[in-house]
């Protein structure tokens, strides 16, 4: 099954971080791959909404698509507010939208999930475990910090293990018929 992560995506965070949801605003997003332009759209704020212009290809043949996005806002607290997009397909209210075919649409709608809940249990053990030797490895930690840090690793590289060898063991046994 496909991830989010290998798809082109749009990230209202971003935008709005980044000052370019002010109606009457229009830029150019490039996506790269291996430093290399891989990708672009147009992308023009109007009020309430975006427009985003680019050019779809599949097999071989080119199509220009404009492609209107609704936007809405929710208060938060404060007095400040979140920007969200609606999905084209859905409705749904999300943070991101995902080139999956020939619109932009919600994960939901093209059925997408992301790296990590495609995750074993034994996958999550491990990235955990590079996490915390990657911690141990900075430089300036403090000597409590470093011994929690070694206490929790020696702790997860024991829950890896246990997984690890569940795992074989179901192999083994399914190899030896029973």
């Amino acid at each position: 099954m496909a991830s989010i992560e290998e798809y082109k995506s749009l990230d209202i965070r971003f935008l709005d971080k980044n000052n370019l949801l002010r109606p009457g605003h229009s830029f150019r997003h490039i996506w790269t791959s291996g430093g290399k332009p891989s990708g672009e759209v147009m992308i023009e704020a109007q009020l309430f909404r975006l427009v985003l212009s680019y050019t779809y290809t599949r097999d071989g043949k080119s199509e220009k698509v404009e492609q209107e996005v609704p936007l809405d806002q929710t208060d938060c607290n404060y007095g400040w507010f979140r920007s969200w997009f609606l999905c084209p397909g859905c409705g749904r209210r999300v943070a991101v939208l995902i080139l999956g075919g020939k619109l932009f649409l919600c994960r939901h709608c093209y059925g997408l999930k992301y790296c990590s809940q495609l995750e074993t249990d034994l996958d999550r053990a491990n990235r955990k475990v590079w996490k915390l030797q990657d911690r141990l490895d900075r430089k300036g930690l403090h000597q409590k910090t470093r011994h929690r840090l070694w206490l929790k690793l020696i702790e997860a590289k024991a829950h890896a293990d246990k997984l690890f060898k569940m795992g074989a063991a179901k192999i083994l046994k399914r190899l030896n018929g029973n």
